[in-house]
């Protein structure tokens, strides 16, 4: 089998670990079989709806991808962009903290002729408007929503929100200040690790050195794309915006699926948002078992009706459409493009 394949292969039997340890923790005392059965009664037209969601939220990056190569004049097909958005969230949710889903993409980018040169600068607009976006939302909802907010966010949950918007405020705060200071990010950088290499207390600190420069290096490009075409990048975030909400929206008509009202379609996208900051930077591929247990924790009081508690259903339908589904359907187009063009150079050469 192919190295990468081996990774992927490898990858997704660590998901599955996970996926067997987190439902148990979270089944352990509830009657599976009354879940399916709330389940199976969920209205069909919503949950088409939610799916709906999820396909544009998939075809939404594919779009922003797209929007950006053709800002380059680089005339690349959407259908292949859909392509590339599938490989990517595939990969990103099968790896821990999303670390292979971008190089994932680069790689097939390359094998269509994308230099590496023009994937990487797009990818990286990519990435900052997807945390920037996340980190906007959520701290506009945090003021709309404060009230509503502190009656289903509490306890240690309440600081994992804290330490995830944290985090990615100072994400993409050192993403800018590397892109747009990198003289200065030079020195504050690359300062500690001479530092510490000269006490002795880290070894191989010329080649730690090499590796930040070059790194640093790398987004020279990015700050001038980024002067020169602000109309592009604005727009870029304007489609991230409508692309993210597409898929706070599946919890909302999952929730319409078991007939319940009296929360409105902002507050639960408002919750989503909140689950999406806490577990973005988790360690896990696609925040596995802590974006099911803060789903729980969340939306307890929310998913009740006519004496019934639809959370548990409410959580595995959720999940399945919003993510199981992706890996499912990206797993497939990840396989096919791979020994589609295995098979294409066996035929070549």
């Amino acid at each position: 089998m192919n190295s990468k394949l081996k990774t992927y292969a490898l990858n997704v039997l660590f998901l599955i670990f996970l996926f067997i340890v987190t439902f148990y923790y979270i089944f352990r005392e509830q009657n599976f079989c009354d879940v399916i059965k709330y389940i199976q009664s969920a209205d069909k037209v919503y949950i088409l709806l939610s799916v709906a969601m999820v396909l544009l939220f998939v075809c939404g990056e594919s779009v922003i991808i797209h929007y950006l190569m053709n800002s380059f004049t680089r005339m690349v097909k959407l259908t292949s962009c859909i392509k590339y958005s599938f490989i990517g969230f595939f990969v990103s949710y099968i790896t821990p903290g999303a670390s292979g889903g971008q190089p994932a993409q680069m790689y097939y980018m390359s094998k269509d002729g994308i230099r590496v040169s023009e994937s990487s600068l797009v990818l990286m607009v990519v990435t900052i408007a997807y945390k920037a976006v996340l980190i906007i939302m959520g701290v506009f909802m945090l003021v709309t929503e404060s009230s509503f907010l502190l009656t289903h966010i509490t306890g240690s949950v309440a600081w994992i929100l804290i330490i995830g918007l944290i985090l990615n405020i100072l994400i993409i705060g050192l993403l800018f200040f590397i892109i747009f200071k990198q003289s200065f990010a030079r020195s504050v950088l690359v300062a500690p690790i001479i530092w510490l290499g000269k006490k002795k207390i880290i070894r191989n600190y010329q080649k730690w050195t090499k590796k930040i420069l070059g790194g640093i290096n790398k987004y020279a490009d990015s700050a001038e794309y980024l002067k020169k075409h602000k109309y592009v990048i604005f727009n870029a975030f304007i489609l991230t915006a409508a692309q993210r909400i597409c898929l706070f929206m599946v919890t909302y008509f999952v929730y319409k699926s078991f007939g319940l009202s009296g929360t409105s379609m902002y507050q639960i996208v408002t919750l989503q948002t909140m689950i999406a900051l806490s577990v973005d930077n988790l360690p896990l591929p696609g925040g596995m078992g802590a974006s099911e247990s803060i789903f729980v924790i969340f939306f307890d009081g929310i998913f009740r009706g006519n004496g019934m508690n639809f959370v548990l259903p409410g959580m595995v339908l959720s999940r399945s459409i919003s993510f199981y589904s992706i890996i499912v359907i990206g797993g497939i187009i990840t396989c096919i493009t791979h020994l589609t063009r295995k098979r294409n150079k066996r035929q070549v050469s």
